[in-house]
């Protein structure tokens, strides 16, 4: 009896598993009618037009039809894209003057209300429930705000990925110095003007009144989940724009928003490999989040998602995930560490007599840029994120190095760093650029972070003050917002240098007109660190008890997830958590129920947990995993697909 009970409950899964392959995941090249009369050229991805699902909306400038590419096998909470096209109808539309929707160009339109039509278009064709999300990174998060802003009646929520809604100085100069890779970048993909932007090297009123008309939480009144990366090029924008809409977006929505940061690199979201460092359990976590966001609130799923936390992020270092409720609040005190001679960072101040540093600057030779937030999709063989600053940075006589003693405990940070210098040159202009790393007790010097000020900006973005050769000055380079733990055997260090290209422009060093050709100059420049002039950094620490680790107390429940990716071949990634320290079992079956891997079987804690499963050598087919944490017992189907 046993036996042909489970038949009956296996075979439907196999005659699903055949039709869902046979038919496949197909898109339907569409046009969608603009208010206008103009037409956006659109695909519609899914398995059957006839059953009416919530719809997620892609807009991209980058041509929908990278998209047809992704197609396979349908699966629910599975691959990369479509995220569950068994619950969902995606639609992934070219953006106004661009690839299929090239001829619907107007110069100037407000992209928000081709956001709008297309939603409200959506919710009137058969294969909608009238329900329908957004999702994208990038200029795709961007546009996202703008169609949430002209509040489209059937847009339910939104996912927007590393980017924020506001345009300002900031975007475009750093510490007053053209972020020229980043800009020259974004020209080529037809974004901006470098010519524009470089006419406006100050934060004048032209970009005032663009931060201005860029500045709308107030309009906002759908929930969001906003993702960001410590290595992408804004994550205090992502967080600050966070910030505004728990505060100023529609007071029904302020408390649903919620934030997620991870190890992540602007263009390398949720993969394994991030620059010089892998980080296994990032492994697509932001698309685990966004489906269960989606599911919560376009398919009305009680999966918990209210009670995940406001703030999810990522401790580099420690490597794992943390909660608080509030960001800038986190912190529980700031350490300073003094710059001392022979390149020490102490705590102790320096004393009245000591002796300061030079370096020389040429910006014919400058230092070069060797990872970080670096963004230049043309060139695919720049090192990006953490990379070790060795050989290509700190052997250079243009740098000085600063760094703690061999650490006993660990110390964590986590918000943004301020480092204040106090400097002179022989030249009226020049840079002051930081480097911040992680020194490894086998001596690799991973970039963390960096931030730079041009000395004419140094005490506004605004207002230029030329230097007088020979006069000491304080300025202070921000970096901005991380978490990292540095662990006890490491060391904490920064590079000091006056370039860091081409991520930021060089200074020609001759106090004249920036950004126009001229004559460069040596510059001579030099750091003190006296009781007098006490050069420092600002470190955000806390205690450990300060963030709640895998946030076990936001746990109500038992939980399995749906493996990521699914089908999957031959890697994939199972995530769950149990309520309380017990005895867990985690396994793999076939369809006969046969054990084939035994992923768990020990006493684990309260909290999220997560194991990587090869299937290497398995073969494809449909199998089940099943976790035992005391009386608790869920099963969860995988395709693999080797």
């Amino acid at each position: 009896m046993r036996k042909h009970c489970f038949t009956f409950f296996i075979l439907p899964i196999i005659l699903a598993v055949q039709v869902y392959a046979q038919s496949g995941v197909r898109y339907t090249p569409i046009a969608i009618p603009m208010r206008d009369g103009k037409f956006l050229a659109a695909d519609l991805y899914s398995i059957d037009t006839t059953m009416a699902k919530p719809v997620i909306l892609i807009q991209t400038p980058y041509n929908k039809n990278r998209y047809r590419d992704r197609v396979g096998v349908p699966e629910a909470g599975g691959s990369p894209f479509p995220y569950d096209s068994v619950n969902y109808t995606y639609v992934v539309v070219d953006w106004r003057g661009r690839f299929g929707s090239k001829d619907a160009e107007v110069p100037g339109y407000d992209l928000g209300l081709d956001g709008y039509d297309c939603v409200e278009w959506i919710v009137r064709q058969r294969w909608c429930n009238g329900k329908v999300g957004l999702w994208g990174s990038s200029a795709l998060g961007q546009i996202q705000f703008l169609t949430a802003k002209h509040q489209p009646p059937h847009l339910v929520c939104a996912v927007p990925l590393v980017r924020d809604y506001k345009t300002n100085y900031e975007d475009y100069f750093y510490g007053g110095v053209y972020r020229k890779e980043h800009v020259e970048s974004l020209a080529l993909l037809g974004f901006v003007s470098t010519q524009l932007i470089l006419s406006h090297p100050s934060e004048d009123l032209f970009w005032q009144i663009l931060e201005m008309n860029s500045d709308y939480p107030e309009s906002i009144n759908v929930p969001m989940l906003l993702i960001g990366g410590w290595y992408d090029h804004f994550p205090d924008e992502v967080m600050r724009a966070f910030d505004e809409l728990r505060t100023r977006s529609d007071p029904a929505v302020r408390q649903k928003h919620k934030l997620m940061i991870g190890p992540w690199l602007h263009m390398e979201l949720g993969k394994l490999q991030q620059g010089g460092l892998e980080y296994p359990n990032a492994v697509s976590v932001h698309d685990s989040a966004a489906m269960q966001f989606f599911d919560y609130y376009l398919r009305g799923i009680q999966n918990g998602y209210e009670q995940q936390p406001v703030v999810r992020y990522y401790q580099m270092g420690s490597n794992g995930w943390q909660s608080t409720g509030d960001w800038n609040s986190l912190s529980t005190s700031i350490d300073t560490l003094y710059l001392h001679p022979g390149g020490l960072l102490l705590s102790a101040v320096p004393s009245q007599s000591a002796a300061l540093d030079s370096i020389l600057y040429d910006p014919r030779n400058p230092s070069p840029t060797v990872g970080g937030s670096r963004f230049n999709p043309f060139d695919t063989t720049i090192a990006l994120g953490a990379q070790d600053q060795r050989q290509l940075v700190e052997s250079r006589s243009d740098v000085l190095i600063y760094t703690t003693p061999v650490l006993e405990n660990n110390m964590v940070i986590d918000g943004a760093i301020k480092v204040l210098l106090y400097v002179s040159s022989d030249r009226k202009d020049t840079d002051f650029s930081i480097r911040l790393c992680d020194v490894y007790p086998d001596g690799r010097s991973m970039l963390l972070t960096q931030g730079i000020r041009r000395m004419r900006f140094r005490d506004s973005d605004s207002t230029e003050k030329l230097m007088t050769p020979g006069q000491i000055y304080p300025v202070t380079i921000e970096l901005q917002n991380i978490a990292i733990t540095f662990l006890k055997g490491h060391r904490l260090q920064i590079d000091v240098s006056s370039s860091d290209y081409p991520m930021f422009d060089i200074n020609l060093n001759n106090g004249g007109a920036i950004y126009i050709p001229g004559d460069t100059l040596i510059a001579t420049n030099y750091i003190y660190h006296d009781a007098i002039h006490p050069s420092w950094i600002l470190l955000p620490s806390l205690t450990t008890t300060s963030a709640k680790e895998d946030f076990p107390s936001v746990l109500h429940d038992y939980r399995l997830e749906q493996n990521y990716p699914n089908p999957f071949n031959p890697t994939t990634t199972i995530r769950f958590s149990v309520l309380q320290r017990e005895h867990v079992t985690l396994k793999v079956f076939d369809l006969l129920g046969r054990v084939v891997a035994t992923l768990v079987d020990k006493e684990l804690s309260a909290g999220e947990h997560f194991v990587v499963y090869s299937a290497k050598g398995v073969p494809s087919g449909v199998y089940f995993y099943q976790l035992i944490s005391g009386k608790y017992i869920q099963t969860k189907k995988m395709l693999i697909t080797n």
